[in-house]
């Protein structure tokens, strides 16, 4: 049990770095694209891990109902459409963005397969809540993991 929680602890961390790495992309609309794509892959690994078959379609309803601020992720995105400064404030804030959000939709599907053995049947607002609770702990990591934090 062990190995499977460090295994999800490893596949979310890094998902969420190439996250960070997505919403960074200077080209608006391009980097939600590149983001969803890393969070459908962190979701089909830890379908894997758990052994649960991975339904791309509903993988997709998850993500979209706990992303509700997909306009944040677009309005970010759309920043960027300013020459000089807003390509740089745009990209660092739908990094740390996509870092944290990436992060939090992993712990809940982590939480959601190792608890029910499916994504059948979910309680929304249960995911919701473990949703908010991970997105500040996704925050956190983003800031400890910038790439201009390490030494």
């Amino acid at each position: 049990m062990q190995d499977k929680a460090a295994a999800a602890r490893k596949i979310i961390q890094s998902n969420a770095l190439f996250a960070a790495a997505g919403g960074a992309i200077p080209v608006p609309v391009l980097d939600v694209g590149a983001v969803t794509l890393v969070q459908l892959d962190m979701l089909k690994a830890l379908c894997k891990l758990h052994l649960v078959d991975y339904s791309e379609l509903q993988g997709k309803a998850i993500i979209t109902a706990l992303s509700g601020s997909l306009m944040a992720r677009f309005s970010a995105s759309a920043f960027k459409l300013i020459p000089g400064i807003g390509t740089l404030l745009g990209g660092i804030s739908m990094a740390a963005f996509s870092a944290a959000n990436t992060y939090s939709l992993g712990k809940v599907f982590d939480f959601l397969l190792a608890k029910y053995g499916s994504l059948d049947n979910v309680d929304i607002e249960e995911m919701k809540k473990i949703f908010q609770e991970e997105f500040e702990k996704g925050k956190e990591f983003f800031e400890k993991n910038r790439p201009d934090q390490r030494k």
